[in-house]
């Protein structure tokens, strides 16, 4: 079908919707003929609250960044599986879907000062420890975030702390309850065990060719390699491209003059500040008389910072005599940066108003960043002009590789159509990759039929480093190892398999006493750390005296055996303020789980769209 439609794509009627489609595009944005398809719909909905596709995948992606943080070069993205670590993101999103639902019932508010102080004192957006609006909207723009899109996701993280807070701060713990709980925590057991391990089961294991082949066919999943692919691709790339644009004395001292007024533009400044409030207690008239007052008053040589502590409707700043900090451009209401920005140092504003009252305000001192010469910078500055010069080009060439890529025969012609050179990758599968491979999009579209089974040119993939379009040239089915080639791990896992029941065999003996064994005797608190396995000594703690159980552990089978019960008696437990906050604090974790599990069972889930 596709092929009939290129072969149609050069008549009249093709060329009318061509430029209907271009109209479009150029009046209403792509977004006019996507939107034709219906908006995105959610993955999964919690209350009256939407998952979309973009925030699953922003978590994903988070996940992957902390896993290669946390193995570096050791990483391997194809030992996690995509699909758990998205139903991972899904469940994690639910939860916090629930909490903010509730967290809204109960009324709790997120004040936009709140939000302000948390966004500029986020060590993310900060350059050489201050905020920086530039790399708070890199920071936003790569993980898919506006700026109106972050602060109401952080307006959300604010409620629902709140609600967790009131959990912590309100549980209450008796008396009776810590000394109970301290009683159990230093009871005492003494028990005996005797571990039977696989590993020195194996020595006995017997397997005869039959055995290997039925596990073989048992467990043959286990070695079913990956459906791969490899792709020819034609690589359009920004850099290449801007590497060949010309830059003019005047071009690098417009970028310099640019780059000083940033630097200007992200000047700190300290400051302080008398708030006068308007409120139920004082007209605005008033307000204004006494700020007025107090300016006076610092005419004539009087203390700011005393004023400030006498005078200041801000609690949060009048003990420290009005001081505000350092702050960037932002970070204040308009007309309150307007006058600190229009003073000299040391200098105090007449009362400016405001939203929240009347302001004095004094500039306390000015913190900017050295400016770079512009020798020391001109190689970046030619570099960022040629991007910049390159853009408009690169955005044309692209159209065209799109269009080229959508009537081409082959990978070839693409290639001879936009004089670039054909690159061929390595075979990757869909869950990871080399070299262009690294792109989800580049894997996730070379698996799909046209391009899989019909061998069609890929549509455009923008990548980082620019744009591609591919074609699959070499397509290997997922297929189950032969059994010569994996005997060695089927005789490994059968092995341990026989091993292991083997171990369980003779500890179900020992138990019952037809086998006789080395014990081990211990006496200890559940807490305590001892030679026995954890499950072990656990296992030890649910048994009733001279009663004894089968553990499966880590390295095979053992069996526990209790001796007796050391009971303590609550009454005779001190109490002490460290054991009564030790409680307390245990009780608000356990409240905070009972509400949680409240809040999911409580609120409507639909994952119909997961």
């Amino acid at each position: 079908m596709l092929q009939t439609m290129r072969d149609n794509a050069q008549g009249m009627i093709a060329k009318v919707i061509v430029f209907f489609i271009i109209l479009v595009f150029a009046l209403w944005g792509v977004e006019s003929i996507v939107s034709l398809g219906g908006g995105e719909q959610p993955e999964v909905s919690v209350g009256d609250k939407e998952i979309s596709e973009i925030e699953i995948v922003r978590l994903v992606e988070q996940q992957k960044n902390n896993l290669r943080r946390q193995f570096g070069e050791q990483y391997n993205e194809d030992l996690f599986n995509e699909g758990f670590l998205r139903q991972s993101a899904v469940e994690q999103l639910i939860n916090q879907k629930v909490a903010l639902v509730q967290a809204e019932k109960l009324g709790l508010h997120a004040a936009t000062q709140a939000i302000d102080e948390q966004i500029v004192a986020m060590p993310a957006f900060q350059l050489d420890g201050k905020f920086s609006k530039e790399q708070f909207q890199n920071i936003l723009r790569m993980n898919g975030w506006t700026p109106l899109s972050f602060r109401a996701d952080l307006a959300s993280d604010l409620k629902v702390t709140q609600a967790r807070a009131a959990f912590v701060l309100s549980a209450l713990e008796t008396p009776f309850n810590v000394q109970l709980q301290e009683a159990l925590n230093n009871e005492e057991r003494t028990f005996r065990f005797t571990e039977i391990t696989t590993e020195d089961q194996k020595a006995n294991v017997e397997l005869s060719d039959e055995d290997i082949v039925a596990h073989y066919d048992e467990t043959k999943e286990r070695y079913r390699t990956e459906e791969q692919v490899a792709v020819e691709y034609v690589e359009l790339k920004r850099r290449s491209l801007a590497e060949t644009q010309e830059v003019s004395d005047e071009d690098i001292q417009l970028a310099y003059d640019d780059y000083i007024a940033a630097a200007r533009e992200d000047e700190q400044r300290a400051a302080s500040h008398i708030l006068i409030e308007v409120n139920d207690e004082r007209s605005d008239a008033d307000a204004a008389a006494l700020a007025a007052d107090i300016r006076q008053r610092l005419d004539q040589g009087e203390e700011f910072s005393e004023l400030a502590k006498q005078y200041s409707d801000d609690i949060g700043t009048k003990n420290q005599g009005g001081d505000l900090g350092l702050n960037t451009r932002g970070a204040f209401v308009e007309e309150f940066e307007q006058a600190l920005y229009a003073l000299q140092q040391d200098e105090v504003s007449q009362p400016v108003k405001t939203e929240f009252g009347y302001h004095l305000i004094r500039l306390d001192a000015v913190k900017a960043d050295e400016v770079d010469s512009l020798e020391s910078i001109k190689d970046k500055l030619i570099a960022d002009i040629q991007d910049q010069k390159a853009a408009a080009e690169f955005a044309a060439l692209q159209q065209e590789l799109s269009n080229v890529a959508f009537s081409a025969e082959n990978i070839t012609e693409v290639a001879e159509m936009m004089s670039l050179p054909v690159a061929q990758s390595a075979l990757f599968s869909r869950q990871g990759g080399e070299g262009i491979a690294v792109n989800a999009d580049v894997r996730k579209m070379a698996f799909e039929d046209d391009i899989l089974l019909d061998r069609e040119v890929s549509k455009l993939v923008e990548t980082a480093e620019g744009a591609l379009v591919f074609a699959v040239t070499q397509h290997q089915p997922s297929e189950i190892k032969p059994l010569e080639q994996v005997k060695e791990l089927v005789v490994a896992s059968l092995t341990e398999k026989k091993a292991a029941q083997q171990a369980e065999q003779l500890a179900e003996a020992i138990r019952s006493g037809e086998q006789q064994a080395e014990w081990q005797q211990l006496t200890v608190k559940f807490s305590d750390t001892s030679e026995a396995p954890r499950a072990v000594q656990q296992k030890a703690f649910e048994l009733n005296a001279g009663s004894s159980e089968l553990v499966a552990t880590p390295g095979g089978y053992s069996v526990v055996e209790l001796t007796s019960v050391n009971n303590k008696a609550w009454q005779d437990m001190q109490l002490s303020e460290e054991l009564v906050e030790t409680g307390r604090a245990q009780q608000s974790r356990a409240d905070m789980v009972s509400y949680q599990s409240w809040a999911k069972n409580n609120v409507e889930i639909n994952r119909s769209g997961s």
